[in-house]
């Protein structure tokens, strides 16, 4: 039976929360301007989120829309794409968690106002955080 494929958002927000849960307990202090590269640091590390590239091919094609838009965004904002979707899937897949996580996070307005400083991520920052990322509906790229 083929796995149902989440849509971009979902998928993004599922991510994030699913990191943050994870960092519960950890008295983690991080610069809420680099939170989002520290909830994808994983699957940027490990280059990819699916470990598969039939799967990654997936959701590239579920998110076509979206995928076009992070292609366009990357080319404009560093002058060239980082991966190519037709030769690194998996590695493409991960560029688009990444942007989705961050764009995510740029919504909720506990990273928003404390942006610039190195914050203790206590389960109360943590949850509110989670519930400021349940409530956004779209990824702005």
């Amino acid at each position: 039976m083929e796995e149902k494929l989440l849509d971009y958002v979902t998928y993004c927000k599922n991510h994030a929360i699913d990191e943050l849960d994870e960092m519960r307990g950890w008295d983690n202090e991080v610069y809420m301007s680099e939170l989002g590269m520290k909830l994808t640091e994983n699957i940027n590390i490990d280059g990819s989120a699916t470990y598969s590239t039939y799967m990654a091919k997936q959701y590239i094609k579920e998110w076509f829309d979206e995928a076009g838009e992070v292609y366009e965004y990357e080319k404009d904002n560093y002058g060239e794409v980082l991966h190519n979707p037709f030769e690194s899937p998996e590695a493409f897949h991960v560029c688009m968690i990444i942007h989705g996580v961050e764009n995510i996070l740029s919504q909720c307005p506990t990273v928003q106002k404390l942006w610039d400083e190195e914050i203790l991520l206590t389960d109360e920052i943590i949850g509110k955080i989670i519930a400021e990322i349940e409530e956004v509906k779209e990824i702005n790229l």
